[in-house]
């Protein structure tokens, strides 16, 4: 099993959440709790993104308004 999330993005100054909307950076305590151990099937964002995707909403913006 993988450790680390499948969506989390590696950028040149900071990792990036590629299961949020937003493209959210994680805190060290998100990090250390849910992208970098086998506990990232329990995180919010991922679990809404799962949600999201199930209830055939697309994965964009206009959910904000933009």
């Amino acid at each position: 099993m993988d450790r680390e999330c499948p969506y989390i993005e590696t950028r040149p100054e900071d990792l990036v959440c590629g299961a949020s909307v937003t493209s959210m950076v994680p805190s060290i305590m998100e990090f250390t709790t849910y992208c970098d151990t086998e506990e990232h099937y329990r995180c919010p964002i991922l679990l809404a993104r799962v949600l999201r995707e199930s209830s055939g909403h697309p994965r964009s913006s206009s959910v904000f308004g933009r």
